[in-house]
């Protein structure tokens, strides 16, 4: 990674590049997110490592390397909005970045921002992180810890969240550990354990939102084992798959060898949730929001009233992935998703896709009043 001193030669050489980006979220209502030196040194290394695309906007396609970068340094927010611009000027940066930007969700706003660019042969590259930060802890998450250790977790809680909650998974397949971390005041405060085993432990805090629970961090500790020491590599990326209901039935084939693979029972096809979680899928692609909470039909729970589907118990997963396989990795890399999968309970499933909108609607005795 990037040392401290060069940190300091980039905030110097980039000043014009970060006055464009600020003057275009302010001008486009984004606000003023606040500058981070360290998302600075993550943008300034994807800026490098990218530098050799073609010119104009791209989508960073290298997830892992990103995802490897920010967990290097503790950073396990999970809203993190990446844009990578080649570009010859400040001027060409402005023209480029409102069409960037207007994929940005309004309920996720960025709070924080990081920026770093790298010139080759007269074409400069420019990265951008834009974080939406919903906790911000008191002590950095520790990426390591010995068998038996206790963590106290405890940061404020952005205005808007309320009730959050801490999601332990163990390695292998324990089961999901789910604990209330709410206080009397706008704080996330909890005590976990690392008492089950060595191996990777996933720590995910959710609260509560107007638009639903919002997973706000998604964390890794590595407890008795060594963290890796590079991403992971991706042979070849599986090509996305364009039919949606095709889509749908594939990704209900993966969880259902997934839920096998756990000892779990397999869960039977819904046609009316998958008609809901379609709906659902649509609507999100047509916000370009990943969310719970619709403004039109309200909650899963509610959606599932209004068609008199009665059920005893109720789970959503939602995913923005290229294909099925992505989709479920997504699920199983969070601990809330991964034990709303992997429920014994469940019976029905009902799965819609709408582009690379994935919504998964999971129900215990499904059936018609």
């Amino acid at each position: 990674m990037i040392a401290p001193a060069l940190l300091f030669t980039w905030s110097i050489a980039l000043a014009s590049p970060a006055i464009t980006v600020e003057k275009t979220l302010d001008t486009h209502g984004w606000g003023n997110p606040q500058r981070d030196s360290v998302l600075d040194g993550v943008a300034a290394e994807m800026a490098r490592k990218l530098s050799g695309v073609t010119e104009g906007a791209v989508q960073v396609s290298a997830g892992s390397q990103l995802r490897f970068l920010l967990a290097q340094q503790n950073i396990n927010d999970v809203h993190v909005f990446p844009l990578t611009v080649r570009h010859r000027s400040s001027t060409d940066l402005a023209g480029t970045l409102p069409a960037l930007l207007g994929r940005l969700e309004r309920h996720l706003p960025p709070t924080h921002f990081g920026l770093g660019t790298t010139g080759m042969g007269g074409i400069l590259t420019t990265t951008i992180l834009l974080v939406h930060r919903g906790l911000t802890f008191e002590r950095p998450l520790p990426r390591r810890a010995d068998l038996g250790t206790m963590m106290n977790l405890s940061g404020a809680l952005r205005r808007g969240y309320f009730q959050p909650r801490v999601l332990v998974a163990p390695p292998g397949n324990q089961p999901v550990r789910d604990r209330p971390a709410w206080s009397d005041r706008r704080r996330a405060e909890v005590t976990v354990y690392f008492d089950a085993g060595p191996g990777t432990y996933g720590v995910e805090v959710i609260a509560d939102s107007q638009y639903g629970p919002v997973v706000l961090n998604n964390h890794r500790v590595y407890v008795g084992v060594s963290p890796p020491k590079a991403p992971m590599a991706r042979l070849r990326a599986p090509e996305p798959v364009h039919d949606p209901f095709l889509a749908a039935k594939q990704l209900a084939k993966l969880i259902h060898l997934k839920r096998t693979q756990n000892g779990r029972t397999g869960l039977t096809w819904h046609d009316e949730l998958a008609k809901l979680a379609r709906t659902h899928a649509v609507e999100m692609a047509r916000r370009n929001a990943l969310a719970h909470g619709s403004p039109s039909s309200g909650t899963l729970v509610m959606r599932l009233r209004e068609k008199g589907i009665a059920v005893h118990l109720v789970a959503e997963n939602l995913a923005e992935a290229a294909n099925p396989s992505a989709a479920l990795q997504a699920f199983m890399d969070s601990p809330g998703h991964k034990r709303n999968l992997l429920l014994e309970p469940l019976t029905h499933i009902g799965i819609g896709v709408q582009g690379r909108y994935f919504a998964v609607a999971l129900v215990q005795h499904a059936g018609s009043k």
